[in-house]
């Protein structure tokens, strides 16, 4: 099962290049000919291959620009999450302090109320007792 050299490229080329090759009877053709035929289907499977290449390198490059934004947008996700915790940070900090200030100013309003019962408590006392 032995193949021609022809036979193998023009298979592998149809396959793989979706270029078609002629099939031609070459018994009839001089070598030189046959030369300048075989050129010039090398020539048609070199511009096929080269148009792969030139549309492979198109998305690979468009891939890279693809992965840059992702890396980028992703860049800001994680800036946009630092500022957020950031901000929930300050906003318990912030939640605490008022919290606290708001215990102390009902425990200083407390105390006066209770130093306000005991003047008013001396002054009652003082009123009775004269």
């Amino acid at each position: 099962m032995t193949v021609s050299l022809e036979e193998y490229y023009r298979t592998t080329f149809e396959d793989k290049l979706l270029v078609k090759m002629p099939e031609r009877e070459d018994d009839h053709l001089t070598p030189a000919t046959r030369l300048l035929e075989k050129r010039r289907e090398m020539s048609e499977v070199e511009q096929a291959l080269s148009a792969q290449k030139e549309e492979f390198q198109m998305k690979m490059e468009s891939l890279q620009q693809r992965r840059e934004e992702l890396e980028r947008k992703e860049f800001q996700l994680k800036e946009s999450l630092l500022k957020f915790d950031k901000f929930l940070k300050e906003n318990d900090s912030k939640r605490a302090r008022a919290i606290k200030k708001a215990k102390d100013e009902k425990d200083a309003a407390r105390q006066k109320d209770n130093d306000i019962d005991k003047y008013v408590l001396i002054h009652l006392i003082m009123i009775h007792c004269n």
